[in-house]
């Protein structure tokens, strides 16, 4: 213990921000939140890994059993309505080009850690009775709570910014997918 100060001094220099300047949490709160974005990062990574190989079993593993998606337009998605989705999903997908999910910023509480999250996910999907190239992006927040077996995602909300592109082409992401329709133009100011 008694190289505890020292140790924390190293963590708080190596997650200075890039001004030099010290940070306004103090070093143990900059250690921990170092510490929890890297856990997460691996949980992020579990999630991309469970969905290459296809493996639902993995992906609700991460999960708890009260997960709740708060969909744009009031829709909310529980455990089991998240079951089938990613059923589905995993059947629809033909290949994985790009999945990425980038932690924006945390906000830590206790055993709760909310990440503001960029997601991007390419992929070679049936859409639209054809196998199609589908690019999605979004910015989220993502609640996870620590679990015995480690973190584990319990609630989306404040889902932003979605695009989506099929076959190069942007579409409005609460309709159907036409592949005659228009591309998709929504206002500058307009909250997907």
């Amino acid at each position: 213990m008694r190289n505890l100060p020292f140790l924390l001094v190293m963590c708080a220099l190596s997650q200075a921000p890039a001004s030099g300047q010290p940070s306004e949490k103090g070093p143990e709160a900059d250690c921990l939140e170092a510490r929890v974005r890297r856990e997460l990062d691996a949980r992020y990574l579990q999630l991309e890994d469970a969905n290459r190989r296809k493996d639902l079993d993995a992906l609700l593993a991460l999960r708890t059993r009260d997960y709740v998606a708060e969909m744009p337009g009031g829709q909310r998605m529980d455990y089991d309505a998240l079951t089938g989705y990613a059923r589905a999903m995993l059947q629809q997908v033909d290949r994985i080009a790009k999945l990425s999910n980038t932690i924006l910023k945390l906000s830590m509480n206790g055993d709760e850690v909310t990440a503001t999250v960029f997601q991007q996910f390419s992929r070679t999907q049936m859409k639209g009775g054809a196998i199609r190239n589908v690019d999605t992006s979004v910015i989220q927040d993502e609640t996870w709570v620590r679990t015995p077996e480690g973190w584990k995602h319990r609630r989306v909300s404040n889902v932003h910014a979605r695009k989506w592109y099929v076959d190069g082409k942007r579409v409005d992401p609460k309709k159907p997918i036409d592949p005659e329709a228009p591309p998709y133009n929504p206002p500058i100011d307009a909250d997907e």
